[in-house]
């Protein structure tokens, strides 16, 4: 029964989150579920263990996906590109000004969420150096590729205006990453 409260209260936490950000209340959490904040509290004593736990969940997720695509079918160039976007949309709101706002109201998810991030770049890693072992990929810095990528993903995020016009989060990265790696893929 408690779990099936918390995967209720981190779902509709989670609703919340990708609609206004950092910015909804446990009441809100709690009134659709028809249950009290008092209860929710009783699951996640403050709002910062419950992002605390939406971290560790929508990381889960994203490294579950990365390790299926490591065990899936496809080239490499294909598992590469996959491996590069697999990420949930709870990491796609957490743009630049999210990130300022969580150090600054939450110092404590934003240390974890950067934990998550370097961690998650393992099998992404393994996938470069595995392209650049079979000659798939002309030799280079992967520390240097590495930093291009997390650059051009975090200039995505910081760019609220395409998510505003409609733009699809997972198509638009999809192609910034085509055009990185085009460099680096031979043709």
């Amino acid at each position: 029964m408690q779990e099936k409260l918390d995967a209720l209260v981190r779902t509709q936490a989670m609703q919340l989150f990708r609609q206004q950000g950092l910015h909804f209340t446990m009441q809100q959490v709690a009134e659709p579920l028809h249950i009290s904040k008092k209860t929710i509290y009783t699951v996640y004593p403050s709002k910062e263990t419950l992002l605390l736990d939406m971290v560790d969940h929508a990381f889960a997720d994203i490294h579950r996906c990365k390790q299926e695509i490591l065990a899936g079918s496809g080239t490499l160039q294909e598992k590469l590109r996959a491996v590069i976007i697999a990420m949930p949309a709870e990491y796609a709101a957490l743009d630049l000004r999210q990130m300022k706002e969580l150090d600054e109201k939450y110092p404590v998810v934003a240390a974890r969420v950067r934990s998550q991030q370097e961690n998650g770049w393992e099998p992404t890693m393994v996938l470069l150096e595995q392209a650049v072992a079979e000659g798939v990929m002309r030799p280079v810095s992967l520390p240097v590729l590495r930093q291009m990528i997390t650059a051009s993903i975090e200039s995505f995020l910081a760019d609220r205006s395409l998510a505003e016009s409609g733009v699809q989060y997972v198509a638009v990265l999809e192609e910034m990453i085509s055009i990185l790696l085009e460099g680096v893929l031979p043709r």
